[in-house]
C-alpha cells in the first residue's frame, strides 16, 4: 500500500480535529474545577496561573470556543471523506479555534 501527500494530509486533519476536542475537555474540566491549578495539565500561561480563579474562569471561557472549532473540524473531516481538499479546514478550524480558545482564556482571566 502506498501513502501520498493527500493520505498524509487527511490524517494531519483528523489529528487536529482530535486536538480539538481535547481542548474542548480540558477546558471543561479544568473550568468545572475537575482540573486544579497544576503544572502539567491545561493552558499554561501566566495570566491563567495566577490563581485558582483566574484558572477556572480562563479554562470556562476557552470551552465555547473550542467547541465551535471542534465542531467546524469535525464537518470538514466529514466532508473531505467525499471531497479530499475539504480537510484543510479542519487544520485552519484547529488555528483559529485554538487561538480564539486562548483568547477568551486569557480574557477571562485577567478579569478573574
Amino acid at each position: 500500500m502506498t501513502h501520498n501527500s493527500a493520505d498524509g494530509l487527511a490524517i494531519l486533519g483528523w489529528v487536529f480535529t482530535a486536538l480539538l476536542l481535547l481542548l474542548v475537555l480540558i477546558n471543561w474540566a479544568a473550568g468545572t474545577g475537575r482540573i486544579e491549578l497544576n503544572s502539567t495539565v491545561g493552558i499554561r500561561i501566566p495570566p491563567l496561573q495566577r490563581s485558582e480563579s483566574a484558572w477556572q474562569a480562563g479554562h470556562a471561557a476557552g470551552v465555547r470556543p473550542a467547541a465551535i472549532a471542534f465542531v467546524a473540524a469535525l464537518a470538514c473531516a466529514v466532508i473531505s471523506l467525499f471531497a479530499p481538499v475539504v480537510i484543510l479546514g479542519s487544520v485552519i478550524a484547529f488555528v483559529g479555534g485554538f487561538a480564539w480558545s486562548v483568547a477568551a482564556a486569557v480574557s477571562a482571566a485577567n478579569r478573574a
